[in-house]
């Protein structure tokens, strides 16, 4: 292989590369370059996850070479046109440069799959996840609900505690994205973008495949089943009336006591944020967990609801309203007398069934 590319299409390609900077199998710290006709593709994978970039560029002799991505990032940093050469040859302007070149035979090849489309419009996909505020991580003790789950006609995330949901035009098979790839997938989500499943079994997909422009990324799922959220949502303990909330105001607030809510503590329950939100007559105030320092913020009460008065961390809550795209919320505080109630949080004059948050209780 001997080819050409320019600097800045590489050093993009390189910075959203997938390669492990560390790993016992150390070819997947290096870049498969496949150059033939006009293109070159920058592919890298951790074995689970492929990102594959489509770039143009000058083919002298077309072939393949995995050369270390490590190696690769500070020659194509500097302006310039790099050739690449499957001995490990590189080389930018004046400048040359010795890459190891690994065995391309070694490289783990994406397993074939049937690609089916998921027939979901991408941005609509894209905004529903940003709405959702959870992706619960390996080290969450409810394994089946790890990830983000877009299934049952939801994209909903629970880190075990809070949960998020919005519903979406999808009936297809049950994608579970694993949360360390999340944010990887979501910027590809764009007009014009393309999403497939793939390696389908009983109804839950395997693979996920996003193809926007010149980027694809391909991400291994987790095969977690799907769950009944509107039903898990209507067995909880929420006020039935809710109070009309101003956002802005109330999140402001929320960030500005913060400090209050943080007493460190000798136990680890004592050591995590708790505040105390509160609804009287009207009047409604932010409280530390003993009620010593106290911010009332009445003005931004549009229409209050019955009296409440419960703890919650204001970790999640300043991620839910911080989701919720409304200048105004309605607030279902947790049933009077419930240790497990929950919290309620959506867009006012929304439908909950569709678009919520919701906040476990703090018991205090």
């Amino acid at each position: 292989m001997h080819a050409s590319i320019d600097s800045a299409l590489l050093a993009a390609a390189l910075k959203s590369s997938v390669a492990p900077n560390t790993t016992p199998h150390p070819t997947l710290m290096h870049a498969l370059v496949c150059a033939d006709g006009d293109s070159i593709v920058i592919e890298t994978t951790d074995s689970a996850t492929y990102m594959r970039h489509t770039l143009p560029g000058k083919v002298h002799a077309p072939g393949m070479a995995l050369l270390r991505v490590s190696l690769l990032r500070p020659i194509a940093a500097a302006p310039g046109e790099v050739v690449l050469r499957d001995d490990g040859r590189v080389s930018r302007g004046r400048s040359n440069f010795k890459v190891p070149a690994a065995d391309v035979g070694a490289w783990p090849a994406e397993r074939a799959e049937e690609w089916q489309s998921v027939g979901i419009d991408p941005e609509t996909l894209a905004a529903a996840i940003r709405n959702v505020g959870y992706a619960a991580d390996d080290e969450t003790r409810i394994t089946n609900i790890r990830g983000l789950h877009i299934n049952n006609g939801l994209v909903w995330g629970s880190d075990g505690f809070s949960l998020s949901y919005i519903a979406v035009d999808y009936s297809g098979p049950s994608i579970t994205i694993p949360d360390s790839h999340v944010a990887r997938l979501a910027p590809l989500l764009n007009e014009g973008a393309t999403v497939e499943v793939g390696a389908i079994s009983k109804g839950i997909a395997g693979v996920v495949r996003v193809t926007s422009g010149e980027r694809q990324l391909s991400v291994r799922l987790l095969g977690a089943e799907p769950m009944d959220i509107r039903s898990l949502v209507g067995g909880l303990a929420y006020s039935k009336h809710h109070s009309s909330i101003k956002r802005e105001p109330l999140l402001a607030a929320v960030k500005r006591f913060m400090p209050f809510a943080s007493i460190l503590g000798e136990s680890k329950a004592k050591g995590l944020p708790v505040m105390v939100l509160a609804m009287v007559d009207g009047d409604l105030y932010l409280a530390d967990r003993a009620e010593e320092n106290r911010e009332v913020i009445t003005d931004a009460v549009l229409s209050a609801g019955p009296n409440f008065r419960a703890a919650l961390d204001p970790r999640r809550l300043i991620s839910a309203l911080s989701a919720v795209d409304s200048n105004v919320v309605a607030l279902h505080a947790p049933e009077t007398g419930k240790s497990t109630g929950s919290w309620l949080l959506y867009e006012d004059e929304g439908d909950h069934a569709a678009n919520a948050h919701l906040i476990v209780q703090v018991n205090i």
